[in-house]
Parts: C-alpha cells; structure tokens; sequence
C-alpha cells in the first residue's frame, strides 16, 4: 500500500505541476512577434492539455487501476461530446471543424482531469491561490499600460492601449471577473489582519481594472451577478459572515466609491478619452454602432439557426457561413448596411451553439448548466458549514458573471478565458462533492486490472510518449511556427520585400496547409511577383479554410491582371455580395467596365461607391474617372460638372490638378471651336 501511495502521489504531483503550468503559460504568455494572443493562448493550452492527457493515461496504465467520479453532469457532457462528434463528421468544413472540436474537448478532459485528481483541500486552495496571482500579474500590466508604461508590448503598434496578457480590455475584464468573486469569498473568510489587507488590496486592484477597461457587457453581467449575490446572501443566511466583517465592507465599499469618482471625473488619473459614466451611458444609445453591430450579428445568426434548426452547420463553421447569411440579410435591410460586421463569432457563445450545433446542441448545453446550478444550490441548502458554503459562492457567482457576459461576447473561443471557466467549473464540483473524501471511500469506486505482462506495459507507455510527441508535433508545434513565419511574411510584404515575404508565407503554408490566412497571404504574395498560376491556386485554396472579403477581391485583382474580365467580374461581384461597403471592390469593378469599354457601368460602380462611402478619402479620383467616363460617352457637360468637383477636392500640389484642369481647359476649347 505504501508503494502504491507512492507511485500514485509521484503521478498527482506531475499532473498538478502541469495544470498549474496550462494555468499560467495560457493566460500569461505573450510572442510579441506574433501579434494575435489567441494563437499564442492555443498553442499553450493545446501543448500543456496534451501532456496532460498523456500523464493522466500514463497514471492509470502505471497504477494498474482507475478511477471516474461520478457526478449529475457525466452524462450531458458526454452527450454533448457525442453531438460535437457527429457535427464534426457532418461538417462540410472538417478541417475548420477540427480546431474548434479539439478546443472544446480539451475543455472537457481538463475539467474531467480536475474532478478525478483533484481531491485534497491543499491542491484545492494552490490552485485557487494561483489564480489569484495570475489574476494580480493581469491586472497589474493592464494599469500599466493604461497610464503608458509597456516595456514589453510598446513596439507592437497594431496592439491596443490595454491588452495586458490576455489580448484586449474586454477579455481582460472578463478575466478579472470570474476571480473577483472568489477573492472576495476569501477575503471574508480570512481572520487574521495581514492577510485582510492582502486580499482588500487585490479587491481594489481587480476593480480599478474593471474600471478601466470600460467593458459594457462586464458591467451588465457583474450588476445581475450582483443581484443573484444578493437572493444567495438573504436566500441562504449568509448575514453572520457580512456582519463580522462590516468595518472592513464599509472600508471597501468607500475604496470601490473613490475609484468610481475617480474613473467618472475629468483629473489627471484619468486617462481615458471618455469617462466611465459616459461610457455607461452610451450602452443606450440606440445609434451607437457597438450596440447596432452586435444586433445584425445576432439577427444574421438568427436566420442561420432557422435554416438549419436541429443539428446547425456544424460545430467551429460559423466563421465559414456568417458571411453568405450577413450578405442575404442586408439584400432585406439595407438600414443595417453600415453596420457590416466581418464576424468570426456571434458575440453570444449560446447562440453560436444554436448555429453550429443546432437546438438540439443548445439545450444540451443549456441543461449542463441548469444541473451545475441545482447541484449548487443545493449545497448552498443543505451544507451547515459557513466556509465552504462562502467558497462556493464565489466560485458561483465567478461562473455566473462568465455565463451572463457569453450573451454578449464569445469568451469560449478566447483560450484564457473558456480554459479558465471550465477549471473553475471542474473545482467547484469538486468542492461540491467535498475534497476531503478519504482513499477508504473511494476504493470502493476504483476499477482495478493488471497487465499481462511488464514488457507489455512498457511497450504501452513507450507508444503512449511517442503518439504524445507526434500530437504536439501536429497540432501545437507545427501550427505555431506556421503562425510564426506568417507574421514575418506579412512584415516583409508590409515594406514590399516579396521575395523574402514569398519565403517565409511559403514555409508557413508547408508547416499549416489548412490555415486560410496563411494560404491567402501566400496566394497575394505570388500576386504581387506576377506568378499568377501560383497565386490562383493558393487563393483558392484559402476559400476552403477561410470566407473572406478579401479572398474574393485579390483573385478579382488577378484576374483582371491576366485578361480574364469575365472570371474578374464575378469575383468582385462577390466580394460585393459578401460586403456591400466593399469600396475597392466597386471601385476595381468600374475599372474592369471601363477596360472592357463598358461606360455606363463603370459609371454606375464609381456612384455605388460614393453612395457608400461619400466620405472616401480619394473621392476626387473618382469624380475625376467620372469625368472622363462621361467624356468617352461624349456628355462634355456631365464630365465638367465631375471635373469641377474633383478640382475643388483634389490635394494641393497633387499632379492630377494638371489633368484636370487640362481636361476642362480641352471641354471649354471644344464649345468655342462649335
């Protein structure tokens, strides 16, 4: 028994390192060179979730035994893994289906590998503990970068004022969320003075973060969390805790006041453009295009559950098809035209399930959470004990303020973000089903069986490590670098080195030949060396991985480079389609017309496009290729009244003032010679 103890506290303490690891490298590592933090957060929490799976295979295989917990949400989860297992093999997007199928079971595994190995206060409360620390580290960066210190970040310009580690404001503070309330259980729960004024510190750091990043749909989900604190609270008794800790309540509440007043006024510390009370305020503004953006989002998703109602288009397709929908929506509304939204998430993760997993996905979902919040409050009713019932409420409430600002935005399709949530959800089972269950208890629930023979298991554990190595080879090296070499490739272009540009996107495609970006950008840089054969062929490559604008646009482009109008015309047409305030598309489009001698519709795209855009920066261009349009048309009064629009917009010292006031000078020649 003792070696057995041994071996399995040997297995616990590896698994426990590497699930503080995906805690930590998921939420805190930043490649400044690779300017997206969601791939930077993938790739940690596929690496660490991977090597979790194998320790954990490796735990049973060495053990000679294992071990399931059983709890009421076994079985909806797995029933949900199923549906997402259908609607990958149905998906007519397998490899896009793939990464969002992955995420999402490594989901799952984590927070089964939490409520199976998890099973001791101590490893509890080190984990609650880390979080607050990655939690602190979080939120600390972020104020920095708030008042203008970035020693890190500070060259990246395409990175927003306040990322901190996490990738922006809104995802930050939804970061901060889920732990706040956890803090704030433990602060009421300390006794000793030092340790109250550690977590009364963290208190007012995490707020004044909240406070700063100006989050709408944090605040709406914090203000019903609020709410529901407050039914827990008289609902369950809760009033002896609050009472014992009123003096240092009162001192908070005027801490969180302060700030408040501090981030609501015009003074030097605040540093925002607009103050917190004025960007409260604009959540009603019915004009604001936030709010009009997420609503033709959401409509659009509408109609995509409608279409396909029970099983969706599969599971991670909602990035293919939003587009095609947004596009059929905008032909009956038009008043939503300048809202176009290029969405790869529905900014409501319930209904992005509806939309890719169906109804069916959705309430299967629904009723996960549904059990967990029974399974909660029932504890809440039954549990005599105050510090756990205090535990759990703030974990609860962390996961509610979670849940509710999924109605808004797509936190499972953040890694920091869902991995968290599911960890959390993982720990509060946990600690609903009582961490301190003795080895006596559980021996009853443990299966054992015994291997033929050692060289077998061996054998096992060897193909286990390899299988391991070629996974993370596959799935988390291999993409990584691809992201990697993208960016280079993209720098390059940027400053027009093709050829190096060429190289490093070539790369990327070989080490990722499913990623639509990187096949975009590898199509555009044959495009810009004119090896047009080699650029068609990757650009349409790309349209089975990614639905973009611009995919369509740069094959119009190409088209039209080579001769071939027709093919040309119907690509821009469709970047059109897919974006109706596509102005280079309109504009290339009239291009092709005039080639093609075809006045009246090239006449016709220069109009469409200031009709969308009557503010464009080059409008005197297009007055000026109207003019002329109207000049091969032979309507020299039309072309002059164009002429002498673009003459009064035109830049001074721009060289086409010379051509237009030639072209007018040769109108007013020709009215006088007739």
């Amino acid at each position: 028994m003792k070696y057995f103890n041994n071996k399995n506290n040997i297995h616990k303490k590896i698994i426990s390192i590497n699930l503080k690891l995906l805690i930590i490298v998921t939420s805190l590592f930043v490649y400044k060179y690779v300017y997206h933090f969601k791939i930077n957060q993938e790739m940690s929490f596929k690496l660490f979730a991977i090597i979790l799976f194998s320790l954990w295979i490796l735990k049973i295989l060495h053990n000679e035994e294992y071990y399931f917990e059983k709890t009421n949400l076994n079985l909806p989860i797995f029933i949900f893994i199923l549906l997402m297992t259908i609607s990958l093999l149905r998906s007519q997007s397998f490899m896009v289906s793939l990464n969002d199928y992955i995420i999402f079971l490594f989901y799952f595994f984590i927070y089964f590998l939490i409520i199976n190995n998890i099973n001791d206060k101590i490893e509890f409360d080190s984990i609650i503990n880390l979080f607050f620390i990655t939690t602190t580290i979080i939120a600390i960066y972020a104020l920095l970068q708030y008042y203008g210190f970035d020693p890190f970040l500070n060259d990246s310009s395409n990175i927003s004022i306040i990322t901190s580690t996490i990738g922006q404001k809104n995802w930050v503070s939804n970061y901060i969320s889920m732990i706040f309330p956890v803090v704030f259980s433990y602060f009421l729960l300390v006794e000793t003075k030092k340790n109250k004024i550690i977590y009364f510190v963290l208190l007012a750091i995490l707020y004044t973060t909240i406070m700063i990043c100006q989050s709408r749909g944090i605040w709406i989900s914090i203000s019903l969390t609020v709410i529901l604190a407050i039914y827990i609270i008289i609902k369950f008794k809760f009033y002896e805790i609050f009472k014992r800790n009123k003096k240092w309540l009162l001192l908070l509440l005027i801490t969180f006041l302060v700030i408040n007043i501090i981030y609501s006024t015009d003074n030097p510390l605040n540093k925002s453009a607009i103050t917190v009370s004025q960007r409260a305020l604009s959540t009603f503004d019915k004009q604001g295009p936030s709010i009009n953006t997420r609503l033709l989002i959401w409509k659009t998703t509408f109609e995509m559950i409608k279409e396909k109602p029970l099983l969706g288009s599969g599971i991670g397709t909602f990035k293919m098809t939003y587009l095609n929908y947004q596009a059929e929506f905008l032909k009956t509304n038009p008043n939503y035209i300048k809202y176009f939204a290029n969405a790869k998430e529905a900014h409501n993760e319930f209904l992005q399930l509806g939309a890719e997993l169906g109804l069916i996905g959705l309430g299967i979902f629904v009723s996960i959470i549904f059990i967990f919040y029974y399974m909660a409050l029932s504890f809440l009713k039954k549990e005599k004990n105050m510090e756990k019932k205090m535990i759990l409420f703030g974990l609860f409430l962390g996961i509610t303020c979670f849940l509710i600002h999924s109605l808004f935005t797509f936190p499972f399709h953040v890694l920091a973000l869902g991995s968290t949530f599911f960890i959390i959800l993982g720990l509060t089972i946990v600690h609903l089903k009582d961490y301190n269950l003795s080895m006596s208890q559980k021996e009853n629930k443990i299966t054992k069986f015994k291997p033929k023979n050692l060289r077998l298991k061996i054998i096992f554990s060897i193909l286990i490590i390899i299988l391991m190595i070629f996974i993370i080879d596959s799935l988390v090296i291999k993409p990584y670098m691809a992201e990697i070499y993208y960016f280079k490739g993209i720098k390059y272009s940027n400053i027009k080195d093709y050829d190096t540009s060429l190289y490093n996107l070539d790369y990327a495609a070989q080490l990722n030949p499913y990623n639509g970006r990187i096949l975009h950008a590898l199509g555009a840089a044959y495009c810009n060396l004119n090896i047009f054969n080699k650029a068609e062929e990757f650009l349409q490559k790309a349209k089975k991985y990614i639905n973009d604008v611009n995919t369509f646009y740069d094959l119009g482009l190409l088209y039209s480079k080579e001769g071939l109008y027709k093919r040309a015309e119907e690509e821009f047409k469709h970047a059109i389609y897919l974006d109706p305030k596509c102005y280079k598309a309109y504009y290339e489009l009239g291009k092709l017309y005039f080639l093609q001698e075809n006045y009246d519709d090239a006449i016709e795209q220069c109009k469409n496009l200031l009709e969308i855009e009557p503010n464009f920066n080059n409008k005197y261009i297009i007055l000026y290729d109207l003019g002329i349009l109207y000049q091969k048309k032979k309507m020299p009064d039309k072309a002059l009244e164009y002429f002498l629009q673009a003459l009064q917009l035109a830049p001074e010292g721009s060289p086409i003032i010379e051509e237009i006031e030639e072209e007018i000078y040769n109108i007013y020649e020709n009215k006088l010679e007739n």
